[in-house]
């Protein structure tokens, strides 16, 4: 968990309740995790391309936890996109978190919307796994 920087329960809870200065403060100074929030919260709340690139820095830097983060603002935005949001749950799993496809199944999909997002994965992949080898997440 530590290695692919999911964090504790307790880790979330403190980093929800922060305000975005807050997170700003955290992940400036090494908090991967709050950095991850830091982009969710931008954005949601804020600027949503903002938001992504943040997402995207840390998915780069093999943060896993941000993949989860980015498949929320895309299922949580005001243009709420599922199948985008399953093809970034889909790379998580591709690159090793078992996890993610139960994330998938709660989701819900059509056959349909997981093929799109099977094949949204399979763009993706190139660009986010260059040096990366798969690395399964601790049961």
């Amino acid at each position: 968990m530590v290695k692919h920087r999911y964090p504790s329960k307790q880790e979330l809870q403190r980093l929800a309740a922060m305000s975005i200065t807050q997170l700003q403060q955290e992940a400036a100074a090494g908090n991967s995790a709050a950095a991850v929030m830091l982009g969710k919260r931008i954005a949601l709340e804020r600027n949503f391309v903002e938001g992504q690139v943040i997402l995207r820095e840390q998915m780069l830097s093999g943060n896993m936890f941000a993949f989860y983060a980015i498949s929320e603002s895309f299922r949580e935005a005001q243009d709420r996109n599922l199948v985008e949001g399953a093809a970034y749950l889909r790379l998580a799993y591709i690159l090793g978190d078992r996890k993610a496809a139960d994330e998938i199944a709660k989701m819900r999909l059509s056959s349909a919307e997981i093929s799109a997002a099977d094949t949204r994965a399979l763009q993706l992949y190139p660009g986010f796994a260059e040096d990366q080898v798969p690395d399964p997440r601790p049961r």
